[in-house]
């Protein structure tokens, strides 16, 4: 009874999340791109793929293996163990951003890129997001651990983006033209009352304290198991944002920004594939406690949902593309042709995740990784070779064939790594019944 209550509750937080949420998320795109230049808002969607990027990066999967490390804690209410999770990953993350500020700014003094420091690059400006972004992660997946999936999910997938467009707006009224760092300023501080927020419920529900905290014991091993969860995670990143890196090197500065239209457009099926997920990794965490056979029945279950989830959004877009397209400016209608194939990747790899995230929490993490890598590789070769002749169509194809591979090869390896539905001990037992 408390699993259906929960599955009731989590497919309103999910409808509003992927409904509501996409429609936000496309509004602040749709303001942003009407104030910035198109090259501006291309620059702005590298920064923010990077950011995206590092985000995962600094937590080293701390987020990824917070459901499966958590699921005994909260059941008992044992707050000072979360907080010794909180901060443990909370220390490696404000660590790892140092590191990569530093580098973002040495390599504008350098002059390693196009830019230099005094320019307030976008790369510079939203590298200060970056612990902002991993403090909001881990705290994210403590309440979806605890079941919390409204206080997890909208306030990123709702309320950030409409703060974000609130603010270009009171920008553009204010002044004469918005620069992108003030953009990215103005993000950040949304990121921080967000974040703080966040905090407030958590000790507010006792889930969560901070001082007194039970330190981790086995920090090593804890740390081998999420850190290919990090890896897999960033691979799968890696290939949705390689085709604004390549296209940034090998096509116009333009064409950059149009593209990123495209991918806004053909974002509702990966915001609809992380919120499944989402819905049922609490589940199989609880599951998996008492066997792969119990995991299963959750990863089919979420199976469905996803498919039928995912194929209504594929044709919803398929059909509505060119017209949102549109609706940030007549040029962008060039990618069109773009939106197709990266609609059609993002339909064969959201079929794929959820058994994705199974390999990763029962231990097979290490496939995903290297499937992870091949699919990266092949993404990049395609693009090299595509993106000069075909131009961002050709950054789209490269995508789409990628992700299929990517799908065939984990279901290939899901395959081969289940357990029977039967083990041999259980045969015996029925053989010898019978008798």
């Amino acid at each position: 009874m408390q699993q259906e209550k929960y599955l009731k509750q989590g497919a309103l937080t999910l409808c509003a999340s992927v409904i509501i949420g996409f429609l936000a998320d496309y509004t602040f795109n749709l303001s942003l791109s009407r104030t910035l230049s198109a090259h501006e808002y291309g620059d702005y969607k590298v920064a923010y793929a990077y950011a995206t990027i590092c985000g995962v990066l600094v937590l080293l999967g701390g987020d990824r293996v917070a459901p499966k490390f958590l699921a005994n804690p909260l059941a008992k209410k044992a707050s000072s163990e979360v907080g010794g999770f909180v901060i443990f990953f909370c220390k490696i993350a404000a660590c790892i951003s140092v590191l990569l500020f530093l580098f973002a700014y040495l390599s504008g003094y350098l002059h390693l890129g196009s830019w230099s420091p005094d320019e307030h690059h976008a790369l510079l400006w939203i590298s200060a997001a970056i612990p902002l972004i991993a403090a909001g992660a881990i705290l994210s997946r403590v309440l979806q651990s605890a079941k919390l999936l409204t206080y997890a999910n909208l306030p990123w997938r709702i309320v950030l983006p409409l703060g974000k467009t609130l603010a270009i707006l009171v920008l553009a009224s204010l002044l004469n033209q918005v620069r992108l760092w003030q953009v990215i300023v103005a993000g950040i501080a949304i990121l921080t009352l967000i974040t703080t927020w966040q905090l407030f419920i958590l000790y507010r529900k006792n889930l969560i304290t901070l001082t007194h905290t039970v330190p981790i014991r086995n920090q090593s091993q804890l740390l081998t198991t999420s850190i290919p969860m990090m890896l897999a995670m960033l691979v799968t990143i890696a290939i949705s944002q390689l085709d604004l890196y390549m296209l940034e090197l090998l096509a116009l500065e333009h064409e950059v920004g149009h593209y990123a239209g495209a991918v806004t457009t053909s974002h509702m099926i990966p915001v609809a594939q992380v919120s499944v997920i989402a819905l049922f990794v609490p589940l199989l965490g609880q599951a998996l406690e008492k066997g792969e056979e119990h995991a299963e029945r959750v990863l089919w279950q979420g199976q469905k949902v996803m498919f039928v989830i995912i194929l209504v959004l594929t044709v919803g877009l398929l059909i509505s593309g060119a017209h949102l397209l549109q609706l940030f400016g007549r040029d962008f209608f060039t990618a069109h042709d773009a939106l197709k194939y990266l609609i059609l990747g993002s339909c064969f790899w959201a079929m794929t995740a959820f058994i994705s995230t199974w390999l990763q929490y029962t231990g097979k993490g290490k496939y995903v990784v290297v499937i992870g890598l091949l699919t990266l590789v092949t993404d990049a070769v395609l693009n090299w070779q595509l993106i000069p002749t075909h131009g961002i169509t050709g950054a789209a194809i490269a995508t789409c064939i990628a992700l299929c591979v990517a799908s065939l090869l984990t279901w290939s390896t899901f395959m081969l790594c289940r357990k029977p539905p039967y083990s041999n001990a259980t045969i015996r037992s029925a053989q010898s019944g019978h008798r």
